[in-house]
């Protein structure tokens, strides 16, 4: 059977390991990507965005690809986006939809009411799609598939998920074709993930929700071998000579022994100029030297809090500011750009914490500083934590799991809060500002009369930096943003 993938913006490697393991079985996969053109988590425009739709596009390219079934890879960020177009499709067509991902995982039950979806699969989806293309095509009855949620004589029912993939080495490669025949230039850099899962619980990301999803069906972080790593990287490397490389992973540097019998094959055999996400309590001079050595030009820090007390006992997370402070000295000494993202409009956040974000950015200066809001998603262990300290009432969490007047963490968040809009707007150009001029700016308060553009600031931020040759997303965004502009402009002048 056809099994039609409908993405938005991004290059998705859930839908490229589905793909995968469904042609593996024998279905074909065909893929309808949606630009999101002034819609997506980093730009809006509703003006704007209903010029460059493209969604009759999409919908004229179902229609070709005529599909037995069509599948959307669902974050919160894009929910409204995904029902949108399903809604649409289900109307014209008549066709099954699935809903996998994030968003579906933490709410299945109130995805499912949409009458326009059909099936929803939780947590890892690989053996539930292949389970479901496989009974579908031999029109068998689906009801006892693992991971599943589907409809019965106009019920709703869901079963249990099935244990973790624990030997990830036996999956095939991610079918990293499913994107680059529509978009070449993605090519130019590859985004690779060498593990599953996060060995932390911060209360905020969905791997505390996965975590008590997958209580009890195995370990939860499980890690690739370095063999099978690299022969992807091998295939890959000649295949689509790409010019750089992006692990995705949680955090990349967390087994010392692992990463250390990797960086050094990677050196040999990839040699390629590669970035990474790393997590403090796993870095010192060592491991930054390995990173340097290896290749590593560039590496992401979630530090989300300089307020220890509100890390420790509302984020979970137990690392230092003093460790933070060394990270960065570390990565600036050995010449690797240093990332340092954060997280405002905490619960029991004041502004003299983003005050003191500011002089000790403006001390301990990283090579970018991302500022993003507080955006809460459905079942993380921070929506309980903010329920009980009154933040958050009943109404208030059925919006964060419909999505209804919420925004993207780059956004605005869930909640917004004028003042510290000005603090993110001195944030951003803290750590390229004169020292001395930062210290009369936060001194005298002068942030607060700074223009508010929420978002706007990292992503300018971002295109104004020297170091951008192999910033693959920011590349990526740029190409997409020129190319179904200039296609849809061209429709409009002639009639295409």
């Amino acid at each position: 059977m056809k099994i039609l993938f409908i993405s938005p913006s991004c290059e998705n490697m859930g839908m490229e390991y589905l793909s995968a393991v469904l042609k593996r079985a024998g279905h074909q996969v065909e893929l309808v990507y949606d630009p999101q053109l002034f819609n997506d988590t980093f730009v809006f425009s509703k003006p704007l965005s209903r010029m460059f739709s493209h969604e009759k596009r999409i919908l004229k390219e179902v229609g070709m690809h005529r599909p037995d079934l069509v599948a959307f890879s669902v974050v919160s960020d894009n929910y409204h986006w995904a029902c949108q177009r399903a809604k649409k499709i289900k109307e014209t067509y008549r066709l099954p939809i699935i809903f996998g991902g994030v968003h579906p995982s933490s709410v299945p039950d109130i995805v499912m009411q949409n009458d326009f979806v059909d099936y929803v699969v939780v947590g890892e989806g690989e053996g539930a799609v292949v389970d479901l293309a496989n009974r579908i095509n031999r029109g068998e009855p689906v009801s006892d598939i693992k991971n599943l949620w589907y409809k019965e004589n106009g019920s709703i029912k869901g079963n249990e998920v099935r244990p973790t993939i624990q030997n990830l080495d036996e999956l095939p490669f991610p079918d990293k074709d499913l994107f680059y025949k529509k978009l070449p230039f993605f090519r130019d850099g590859y985004y690779i993930m060498t593990s599953r899962g996060c060995v932390y619980r911060c209360t905020y990301c969905n791997n505390s929700l996965f975590k008590r999803m997958y209580a009890g069906k195995g370990p939860f972080f499980r890690r690739r071998s370095v063999e099978n790593v690299l022969s992807e990287l091998k295939e890959a490397k000649k295949k689509y000579n790409m010019t750089s490389i992006h692990f995705w992973d949680e955090i990349f540097v967390s087994d010392h022994d692992w990463l250390k019998e990797f960086l050094e094959r990677y050196r040999r055999e990839i040699a390629l100029p590669y970035a990474c996400c790393i997590h403090v309590n796993f870095i010192n001079e060592d491991v930054v030297a390995m990173l340097k050595e290896s290749g590593c030009w560039q590496a992401f820090m979630g530090v989300q809090s300089l307020n220890e007390d509100i890390k420790k006992n509302i984020l979970h997370r137990n690392e230092t500011n003093e460790k933070v402070k060394e990270t960065i000295r570390l990565f600036n000494q050995y010449r690797i750009s240093i990332v340092a993202e954060n997280i405002i409009n905490l619960p029991n956040e004041k502004e003299d914490d983003l005050v003191y974000m500011m002089k000790f950015y403006n001390e301990n200066r990283p090579s970018r500083l991302y500022v993003f809001w507080l955006s809460f998603y459905p079942k993380t262990e921070i929506v309980d934590i903010a329920q009980k300290m009154g933040i958050l009432d009943e109404k208030a969490i059925e919006d964060i799991e419909t999505r209804t007047n919420t925004k993207p963490f780059q956004l605005g968040g869930t909640i917004e809060n004028k003042r510290f809009e000005k603090c993110q707007a001195m944030l951003a150009f803290v750590n390229k500002l004169p020292r001395g001029l930062n210290d009369f700016l936060i001194e005298k308060k002068m942030y607060r009369f700074f223009p508010s553009f929420k978002g706007f600031y990292h992503s300018l931020v971002r295109i104004m930096d020297r170091k951008k040759r192999f910033d693959i997303s920011a590349y990526r965004i740029t190409r997409v943003y020129w190319l179904f502009m200039f296609k849809k402009l061209k429709g409009l002048l002639y009639g295409m």
